[in-house]
């Protein structure tokens, strides 16, 4: 549609200096505010909100935990490269939030845990509580440094600053209103940022639309491209991005975010009740499949816009994910201030993830580590210690961050891939643990390790061996209408091309290994399999638990209704006996305590 030209990429404004500044001193003027209101509160107000925050705000700022750089140049990456199939990934959040709904925020208001690793230690000991805690903070950690090397490098690239300030400029800002404002200025905060990130991608796009003509005119370029392949829906595991390998395959990963990351289960804590946690569980949905929808039409009017000239093949940008800061320069030339708008909704995305991140780890270190060790500390040295904490991972988010850009893509792959290789296996124990009351802990914990070495296998094997071009289906591109195929500025940074940083290709004559050719989306699923099945052999090899003998509270049967016949629900708690849900007195006409029956002999 138009020609890649030579125009400089460090092309911000004074007005987008300015639109971008203003976006993050609101941030921490947020931070401040909350720091000075809640200065004599107590660490349940820092990490919870005192659970008496809205479910709407809170809704937001779960949505926005989901979202990220990952998402705001991501995923217009992989619907300009894959095609309208991406549109799925919108979705996969529904059925994670059906099963947090019905199984685990129960659960967690029940319990009133602090960290949703202490469950372990109530279920199997604190080993498994503490492991899966420093796992969650060695994936947090890594991830954040990736979100914040993300947008830094796409500021680095539009404006003349040095990518040293501006990932020192992304995890300050980040940092600064995280560790002194606590759960509440993340929530608030979170919720100005979705807006942002809206406003920013509807711009873009309706800007872009214009340009090439209307929405007619893209779904034209996406049939004549083969793009057009939204209902595609084969069974193939091999092929890499279907109907099934998004909504089956990132739906079970997107369930480990949903269901026992701490950042979201504080969250379901910092609601007054269940319901409200339900709800906000609900709201979160919304601005998720909003942004995330439009994010991917973005790609394909995107594409339209390229057609012809794809800046990639032309090397106008180095990197796929650079393709929409490229693009908001061109549409946005003729309009200051709006490139500026479009960074901030970039670094929306990052600020919101990396803000919970910390928050989270900060309240993981105190709880699972420090406090057992320490009990009798004090709520004012435990405030200490919270904000102090908050600091040291800002540094560390920072300094993950320079080494991802001294190593690059590398650890880009062994981000996604540790990510991935640790949150399906802990999903599976927390599975273990819920509904299968047999499962003890020698069988959780080599369960774990297990689906742990097989994922890494099939993850490993499948980076060093590749994949067939033929099951990787990238759609096509031209530069037959270019008219200068020079790189628009040879100093541009390369984005890392995180989004598919699995796809390793290689020459055509190359004989793949079968072994490796399942979708690396799949790959969360087999590790959850694996950890269960073995869990359980392991279990019932070494001395299962009695069911009888467990504890209700802990237990959550996969079907259990009230109208259902009680012949049915007792199948389902396998022996367990039932809880007893009694009013108590001594609270409030809303509340309840729990109470088991008496044990079965």
């Amino acid at each position: 549609m138009t020609e890649a030209n030579s125009n400089n990429i460090n092309g911000f404004s004074t007005s987008d200096f300015i639109v971008f500044l203003a976006s993050l001193l609101l941030c921490v003027a947020i931070g401040g505010f909350y720091a000075y209101k809640d200065r004599k509160k107590k660490v349940d107000n820092y990490y919870f909100g005192g659970k008496k925050i809205s479910p709407i705000p809170l809704g937001i700022s779960m949505s926005v935990t989901f979202i990220s750089a990952v998402t705001v140049l991501g995923y217009p990456t992989e619907s300009y490269v894959y095609g309208i199939i991406s549109l799925w990934y919108a979705f996969t959040l529904v059925i994670p939030n059906i099963i947090a709904c019905l199984y685990y925020i129960p659960l967690i208001h029940r319990l009133q845990v602090t960290t949703i690793y202490e469950y372990l230690e109530l279920r199997f000991d604190v080993k498994l509580r503490k492991l899966q805690s420093a796992i969650e903070i060695f994936n947090q950690t890594t991830y954040m440094g990736l979100t914040v090397y993300l947008p830094a490098l796409a500021l680095n690239a539009v404006t003349p600053l040095a990518l040293t300030w501006t990932i020192i400029l992304t995890s300050g800002i980040c940092t600064f209103y995280t560790a002194f404002g606590g759960m509440k200025a993340v929530v608030w905060v979170d919720t100005i940022q979705a807006g942002i990130m809206l406003a920013g991608v509807l711009a873009v796009l309706i800007r872009t639309t214009m340009i090439v003509g209307g929405f007619n005119n893209v779904w034209v370029a996406l049939e004549e491209s083969g793009r057009d392949n939204f209902w595609d829906f084969n069974p193939d595991p091999t092929l890499r991005s279907t109907g099934w390998t998004i909504l089956v395959g990132v739906s079970v990963t997107q369930s480990i975010l949903c269901c026992c990351n701490q950042s979201i289960c504080q969250r379901y804590l910092s609601c007054r009740t269940e319901r409200d946690a339900k709800l906000a569980a609900v709201i979160s949905l919304v601005p998720k499949i909003v942004i995330s929808s439009l994010c991917t039409i973005s790609g394909c009017v995107a594409y339209t816009y390229f057609k012809g000239c794809d800046p990639i093949k032309a090397k106008n940008v180095s990197k796929p994910d650079q393709l929409m800061p490229y693009l908001v320069l061109q549409v946005f030339r003729d309009m200051p201030g709006m490139t500026g708008f479009f960074v901030a909704a970039i670094f929306s995305g990052t600020l919101s993830t990396v803000s919970s991140g910390i928050n989270a780890l900060s309240s993981l270190l105190l709880e699972d580590f420090l406090v057992p060790i320490k009990p009798q500390l004090s709520q004012t040295a435990q405030m200490v210690i919270s904000k102090v904490t908050a600091l040291i991972l800002g540094t560390l988010v920072t300094a993950v961050a320079y080494l991802a850009s001294a190593l690059g893509g590398n650890l880009v792959s062994v981000v996604l891939i540790f990510r991935g290789l640790f949150g399906g296996p802990v999903l599976a124990t927390f599975t273990l643990g819920m509904f299968f009351p047999w499962t003890n802990a020698k069988g959780a914990f080599i369960g774990q390790i297990v689906g742990t070495a097989i994922a890494a296998w099939m993850s490993f094997g499948s980076m060093i061996h590749g994949k067939s071009p033929e099951s990787l289906r990238k759609m096509p591109t031209s530069i037959e209408n270019c008219t200068n195929l020079e790189r628009a500025n040879t100093t541009v940074h390369p984005i890392q091309d995180y989004t598919i940083a699995w796809d390793t290709t290689s020459a055509p004559e190359k004989v793949y290994n079968p072994l490796y050719a399942m979708s690396f989306m799949y790959y969360t699923s087999l590790a959850i399999f694996s950890t269960v099945v073995v869990g359980l052999i392991v279990s019932l090899l070494t001395g299962a638990n009695k069911p009888k003998h467990m504890d209700p509270k802990l237990f959550v049967p996969f079907v259990d209704n009230k109208h259902l016949p009680d012949k049915i629900r007792t199948f389902f708690r396998f022996g367990v006996p039932e809880i007893k849900m009694i009013k108590d007195q001594s609270l409030s006409a809303k509340e309840i305590r729990i109470e088991d029956t008496p044990l079965m002999s």
